[in-house]
C-alpha cells in the first residue's frame, strides 16, 4: 500500500494520522512532493507538524517535509491549499524551519497568475505572511508587489491590491512607499476597488504621519473625499464609509464644530458595532482578538470625540493632536481586523506621530489635574502636578523641532516622550528630582503611552476572551457593552503592568515587614485608570452605594456605573474561595445599576514556587437565576503580591 492509500485509508477520522502510520520516512520522502498537490494535503502536513511538536524528528523528517513544502507549488485546490498552508503557519516551530522553502515555491510568477489568478493570489498572501513573520528577505516580493501590472488578469488585481495595502503597513519608507502607491494607481486606472481603497489609506497614511497641523488636515480632507467617493460609488464598502467618518471627525475637532463633534461621536459608536461584525470571508484563527480591539479602539475614539463635544467651551481641553492620535490607535486596530481578509495572523501596523502623542501625553496630564483640582479633596500625587508645570515651562521655552539635537540623553524616556525638544528644562532638575518625575511620569503613561506600552497580543486576547464570556449575560448589549469593555482593557492592562513591574505592594515579606493594605492597591488602579480615557469618569471610596462603600467607581454620562471592589487576601486566593469570599458584596454594588462589575483582589499568599500566570489571574463569573441565565456578572482580577524576584527562586 503507499503513502497515498495509507493517507486517505480512514478519512472518517477527524485526527491526521500519525506520520510513522503512513509508511517509513524513505517512502514517505519518495512520495512527498507529489502528495503535495494531493486533495489530502493538509492531512500529510498536519501529520509532519504532529511528528516535530512531539521531538521524534531527525534530519530524514526534515528533508521529506521540505520536499513537500516545495510541492505545495503544484496544488491547485485553493481550499486545499490554504488548509496546508495554515497548518505550517499556525505554528512558529514549523514555520520557522519551512519558511523559506514556503516563500519560494508559493511566490507566484506569471504562468500561474495567468492559469489561476485566485490561487496566485492566496500564494501571494501566504509568501506576505511567511515574510511579514518570519526572517525571509522581501525583495522578491516586493518586487512582484512594485511590479507594472499590464497584463496580469482581472481576478488577480484585487487580491495584488490588498497585499500590497498590507505591505505599505510594514515597509514604510517614502521610497517604498511610492512605489506602492504607483502600481496602486495602475491597479485602481484598471478598475480594481481594493486599489481605489487602499489608494485612499495610503493618504490616510500618510496624513496621519504629518507633523505640520495645516498640512494635516489638508491631506485628511483629501483622503476622506477618496472614501466618500469610493463609499458613494459601492455600497459594500463599510471600511471606506468608516474611515471616511474618522477624518470627518478630526476636522471637526480642529473647528470646534460642537454638532459635527456629537454626530462623529455617534457614528464612531456605531461603527465600532459593526465592527465586530465582520468577521465574514476571514481566517479562523485572531478574528476574536483583532474584531474586539477594532471595537475598543472605535469606542475609545467616540470618548474623546463626546467629550470634546461637551467641553468645546474650553480651550485647554480641545487639541487636535489628542484626536488625531486616537485616530491613529483607531488606523492600527481597525487594520490589523481587516488585514485577516488577506492573511491568516495578527499583522499590526504601528504609525508614529511625536507630535500627535506628545501632545496626546500632555492633553492627558492637564484634564486630569483640572478634575482633580474640582474635587474636595484632591487625589492625584503631587509628582503629577509637577509634571503638568514641567509641561508649561516646557512650551514656554519655545523649542522647535528643528531644534533638537542630535542626540538626547532623554531619549527613550517618559519625560523624553511628553517634553520632546524642550527637554532641555530638565536641564533645570536636580538628578533626583528627574529621577522622581520620570519615575512619576512611567507610573502615569505606562498603560496608554510608549515607551513600555504593554501593547500585545496577550492583552488582546484576554480581552476578546473575557467580552466573549460576558455576552452570556443579557445587558452586555449597547453602550453598557461599550463602556464596561473599555474598563475591562484597562484593568487587564494594568494587570500586565503590575505583573511586568513590581510595586511596593508586591514585594516580598519579610518577618519584619507590615503586611500591605488593599489601600495601596486601590489607590494605584485608581491612578492608573485616571491616565486614560477614564479620566475624569473614575473616583475612590463612594459612600451609598448600595448601602455600603465602592472602592473604585467609574460612572458614565450621570447613569452607567461601575463598581470595582477592591480586597486583601492572606490566606487562600482559589478561585473558588475568593468568589466566595468577596464576591457577593462586589455584585451587590450593582443591584441598582448595571449588572456588570469588577472584584480586584490583592493575593498576598505565599509565591515562593511560582506566580500564576496571568490567564489564571483574570476571569469572569456570572451569578445565574433557577433556569441558569446569566443575572448579574463580575470580572474578577488578581494581582498577584508577595512576590519573589525570579533570581532568588530555586
Amino acid at each position: 500500500m503507499s503513502v497515498a492509500e495509507r493517507l486517505v485509508a480512514d478519512l472518517t477520522d477527524p485526527q491526521p494520522p500519525a506520520l510513522d502510520a503512513l509508511g517509513k520516512i524513505s517512502e514517505v520522502a519518495a512520495e512527498a512532493y507529489e502528495l503535495a498537490a494531493n486533495p489530502q494535503a493538509p492531512r500529510l502536513a498536519s501529520a509532519f507538524r504532529a511528528q516535530l511538536q512531539a521531538g521524534q524528528w531527525t534530519k530524514d523528517h526534515e528533508t521529506a517535509f521540505l520536499r513537500f513544502v516545495k510541492g505545495l507549488a503544484q496544488q491547485r485546490s485553493y481550499l486545499a491549499l490554504r488548509e496546508a498552508a495554515d497548518v505550517v503557519l499556525d505554528d512558529e516551530q514549523t514555520l520557522g524551519l519551512a519558511g523559506q522553502t514556503l516563500h519560494d515555491a508559493l511566490l507566484p510568477n506569471a504562468e500561474i497568475i495567468t492559469d489561476s489568478p485566485l490561487v496566485a493570489g492566496l500564494r501571494l498572501d501566504i509568501a506576505l505572511e511567511v515574510v511579514a513573520r518570519t526572517s525571509v528577505a522581501p525583495y522578491q516580493l516586493l518586487s512582484l508587489l512594485t511590479s507594472s501590472v499590464q497584463g496580469y488578469p482581472e481576478d488577480f488585481e484585487d487580491p495584488l491590491a490588498r497585499a500590497i495595502g498590507i505591505a505599505a503597513d510594514i515597509w514604510t519608507s517614502p521610497a517604498e512607499q511610492q512605489r506602492f502607491s504607483a502600481t496602486l494607481a495602475e491597479l485602481a486606472e484598471r478598475g480594481s476597488e481594493d486599489a481605489a481603497y487602499e489608494s485612499a489609506v495610503v493618504r490616510l497614511r500618510d496624513a496621519l504621519t504629518e507633523q505640520n497641523k495645516e498640512d494635516l488636515l489638508n491631506k485628511l480632507r483629501t483622503a476622506r473625499d477618496h472614501f466618500d467617493a469610493l463609499a458613494g460609488r459601492y455600497d459594500a464598502r463599510d471600511d471606506a464609509g468608516a474611515f471616511a467618518q474618522t477624518c470627518t471627525a478630526v476636522i471637526a475637532f480642529e473647528e470646534a464644530d460642537r454638532i459635527a463633534l456629537a454626530a462623529s461621536a455617534q457614528a464612531a459608536r456605531t461603527l465600532s458595532t459593526r465592527r465586530a461584525l465582520l468577521v465574514h470571508g476571514m481566517h479562523n484563527r485572531h478574528q476574536t482578538t483583532a474584531r474586539r480591539s477594532a471595537e475598543l479602539a472605535w469606542t475609545s475614539l467616540a470618548w474623546h470625540l463626546e467629550t470634546a463635544a461637551i467641553e468645546i467651551e474650553e480651550d485647554s481641553f480641545l487639541d487636535t493632536w489628542v484626536a488625531v492620535d486616537a485616530l491613529i490607535a483607531v488606523y492600527e486596530a481597525d487594520r490589523q481586523l481587516t488585514n485577516l481578509k488577506t492573511v491568516s495572523t495578527l499583522i499590526r501596523p504601528r504609525l508614529v506621530n511625536q507630535i500627535a502623542r506628545r501632545n496626546a501625553m500632555a492633553h492627558q496630564l492637564d484634564r486630569a489635574v483640572a478634575i482633580d483640582r474640582k474635587r474636595y479633596v484632591p487625589e492625584l500625587p503631587q509628582e503629577i502636578y509637577e509634571l503638568v508645570d514641567l509641561v508649561y515651562r516646557a512650551r514656554s521655552a519655545g523649542r522647535e523641532p528643528a531644534d533638537d539635537p542630535e542626540e538626547s540623553s532623554h531619549d527613550g524616556t517618559y519625560l523624553g516622550a511628553l517634553l520632546g525638544p524642550a527637554t532641555v528644562v530638565l536641564d533645570e532638575l536636580s538628578d533626583s528630582a528627574r529621577a522622581r518625575l520620570e519615575e512619576a511620569a512611567r507610573q502615569w503613561f505606562v498603560g496608554t503611552y510608549a515607551p513600555g506600552r504593554p501593547q500585545n497580543e496577550l492583552i488582546e486576547g484576554i480581552v476578546a476572551r473575557l467580552m466573549d464570556e460576558l455576552e452570556e449575560n443579557e445587558a452586555f448589549v449597547g453602550s453598557t457593552r461599550a463602556n464596561f469593555s473599555l474598563l475591562v482593557l484597562y484593568t487587564v492592562r494594568f494587570l500586565v503592568y503590575v505583573g511586568d513591574s513590581a510595586q511596593p505592594y508586591t514585594s516580598p515579606i519579610r518577618p519584619s515587614d507590615s503586611t500591605p493594605l488593599e489601600s495601596e492597591l486601590q489607590k494605584h488602579f485608581h491612578q492608573f485608570l485616571c491616565a486614560t480615557d477614564l479620566a475624569g469618569r473614575v473616583g475612590m471610596e463612594h459612600q451609598n452605594i448600595a448601602g455600603g462603600r465602592a472602592d473604585v467607581i467609574t460612572t458614565f454620562d450621570g447613569a452607567q456605573r461601575y463598581v470595582t471592589e477592591v480586597k486583601r487576601e492572606l490566606n487562600d486566593a482559589g478561585r473558588e474561595k475568593l468568589e466566595k469570599a468577596y464576591l457577593a458584596q462586589a455584585l451587590e454594588y450593582q443591584s441598582t445599576s448595571q449588572p456588570l462589575g469588577q472584584l480586584l483582589v490583592l493575593d498576598l499568599t505565599d509565591h515562593s514556587s511560582g506566580t500564576p500566570h496571568i490567564n489564571d489571574s483574570i476571569w469572569v463569573t456570572h451569578h445565574r437565576d433557577i433556569e441558569g441565565r446569566a443575572m448579574s456578572s463580575a470580572i474578577v482580577a488578581v494581582v498577584r503580591g508577595n512576590r519573589p524576584t525570579p533570581s532568588s527562586m530555586h
